[in-house]
C-alpha cells in the first residue's frame, strides 16, 4: 500500500493540483475559434437567438484567451478525489491544495516543517505532535472545545529542502494522506510552500458538508495556517486573531 501511494498517488498529487482547469493550446485555439464563430452568427440573427450566439461567443473567446476553463477544473477535480480514494480503499475522498510565500530560505523553512513538534505552533487545531521515531509521529487535534481526536502518522516520501509526504496509519481514526513542497520564489522572494492535503471525510460527503458549515473545512483551515505560519517564521509571532493560546512565539 505504501509503495503504491509513493509511486502513483504522490506524483498525481504534484501534478494534478496545479494543472488542474489550464487549457491546451489546441484547446485554447479551438476556444477562440469556437467564439469568433458564434459571435458572427450572432451578429447576423436578432432577439434571443443573437443574443444567446452572442454570450457563447463571448464565453469561449474570455476562455480560449485566459487558458483556463473552470467547468474542466471541476470535472479534474472530481476525477482525482476518487482516483485517491480508490488508491486508498477510502469510501469517498476530498483534496485540497493551498500555497504561501514566505520570505525566508528554503532550508531554513523545511528544517522548521520536519520538526514535527513545531506544527503546533501554527496549525490551530493542533494541540501537539509527539515525534516516535524518525518516521512516525503521535498526533494530538481538538477540532472543537471539548473534542479530541488523535492518530498516528507516518513519512511515506521525502527529499531534503524540497517536499515531505506523508499519511495517517491504516488503524487510525482519521485516514488522511498529503505532501508539503519547498520551491525558490522568482527573484529572490523567499520560498514557495504548497501543501496538498487528501483525506476522507467522516460520514462521507455529509460530514464534509457539516464540517465546512461549521468553519471547520481542511481547506480553510490549511490556507489560514498557513497564513500563522508565515507570520511566524517572518516576524517571529502570530498576530491575527485566530491564534491559539500560547502559539505566540518564534519557532527557532
Amino acid at each position: 500500500m505504501t509503495d503504491t501511494w509513493q509511486d502513483d498517488s504522490l506524483v498525481a498529487m504534484r501534478s494534478k493540483p496545479a494543472s488542474a482547469g489550464r487549457l491546451s493550446g489546441r484547446e485554447r485555439t479551438f476556444s477562440i475559434l469556437g467564439g469568433c464563430l458564434c459571435v458572427g452568427l450572432g451578429m447576423r440573427r436578432h432577439g434571443i437567438g443573437r443574443l444567446a450566439h452572442l454570450v457563447v461567443g463571448g464565453m469561449l473567446l474570455s476562455r480560449g484567451a485566459a487558458g483556463y476553463c473552470s467547468a474542466k477544473k471541476a470535472l479534474s477535480a472530481n476525477s482525482y478525489e476518487q482516483d485517491m480514494a480508490d488508491a486508498h480503499d477510502w469510501k469517498s475522498a476530498k483534496v485540497t491544495s493551498r500555497s504561501v510565500t514566505i520570505d525566508k530560505p528554503r532550508e531554513e523553512i523545511y528544517r522548521f516543517w520536519r520538526d514535527f513538534t513545531n506544527l503546533a505552533q501554527f496549525m490551530k487545531h493542533i494541540e501537539r505532535v509527539d515525534v516516535i521515531d524518525a518516521r512516525r509521529s503521535h498526533w494530538v487535534a481538538s477540532p472543537a472545545p471539548g473534542k479530541h481526536l488523535e492518530w498516528d502518522a507516518e513519512i511515506t516520501d521525502e527529499r531534503e529542502n524540497e517536499y515531505i509526504a506523508w499519511q495517517t496509519e491504516e488503524n487510525s481514526d482519521i485516514h488522511q494522506a498529503g505532501w508539503v513542497s519547498f520551491r525558490d520564489a522568482p527573484r529572490g522572494r523567499g520560498t514557495v510552500i504548497q501543501a496538498v492535503f487528501a483525506y476522507e471525510p467522516p460520514a462521507g460527503y455529509a460530514g464534509h458538508a457539516v464540517a465546512k458549515l461549521l468553519g471547520r473545512d481542511p481547506g480553510t483551515q490549511t490556507g489560514d495556517d498557513l497564513r500563522r505560519l508565515k507570520q511566524l517564521l517572518e516576524i517571529g509571532e502570530i498576530t491575527t486573531n485566530a491564534a491559539r493560546p500560547g502559539a505566540q512565539r518564534g519557532g527557532r
